[in-house]
């Protein structure tokens, strides 16, 4: 299997012929279909017991986060630190102006497995809309957080949409699958989505999506954000 990327206008360049490479039409692996590989090279090791040892694992991580710890292993590295700014040496934690990330960084086995991923090109058939850049406003932040009730950017290609088809427009995910739609839209532009964070989003991580229907066609198309954006 390839990796397969297509390409797509870049407006975040001065240079009006710039493109930039978009993945497209790549498969999703899950914990299970992992496992099920796992157990498909004949391994002694059963379904069930993959699963538990995997659930054990990822609670154990999950529990050295909580405590404040760093956690590096040979697929990722996760590094825990604050953001926001402090007024003063006297200044502390503020959820209100400052947010706890954390950092994932490739570990040493994936950062080798980069090198050996075979490329290929291909053509976008099924135009969607291309997500590029999204910046908090108010903290000047891009491609990492967003502030609940504050005015924010996406940048890229194919954005503009319906804004009175409630199937359109950009949606906040949460981790559980509830999904927020964004309902003050200041400018609905192809290049630039400018836009109020719903309020109700005051904690945890979520993808974004813009969904649209584009001209002379009746399918919902949907571009997905790369990275998970913070609550702040």
């Amino acid at each position: 299997m390839a990796l397969r990327y297509g390409l797509a206008p870049n407006y975040l360049t001065d240079d009006p012929n710039d493109f930039m490479g978009v993945v497209t039409n790549n498969e999703t692996v899950t914990v299970e279909s992992i496992v099920e590989q796992m157990i498909g090279k004949g391994s002694t090791v059963t379904k069930a017991e993959a699963l538990s040892v995997i659930e054990e694992f990822e609670y154990t991580v999950v529990e050295a986060v909580k405590n404040g710890n760093s956690v590096h292993t040979k697929l990722f590295k996760i590094t825990p630190s604050v953001a926001g700014v402090f007024t003063d040496q006297s200044d502390g934690f503020d959820p209100s102006r400052h947010a706890i990330r954390l950092n994932l960084n490739a570990g040493s086995r994936l950062t080798k497995a980069i090198s050996e991923i075979e490329l290929r090109k291909v053509e976008i058939s099924s135009p969607q809309p291309v997500l590029q850049q999204f910046v908090d406003l108010k903290n000047n932040v891009v491609n990492e957080s967003f502030t609940p009730g504050q005015i924010a950017s996406i940048r890229g290609s194919l954005l503009k949409f319906n804004s009175e088809d409630p199937k359109q427009g950009i949606f906040f995910i949460a981790n559980d699958g509830t999904e927020t739609r964004a309902e003050n839209v200041v400018k609905n532009k192809p290049s630039e989505l400018l836009f109020f964070v719903p309020e109700s989003l005051t904690s945890g991580s979520f993808k974004i999506e813009v969904r649209v229907i584009l001209h002379d066609s009746k399918k919902l198309r949907t571009g997905q954000f790369a990275y998970d954006l913070t609550s702040v």
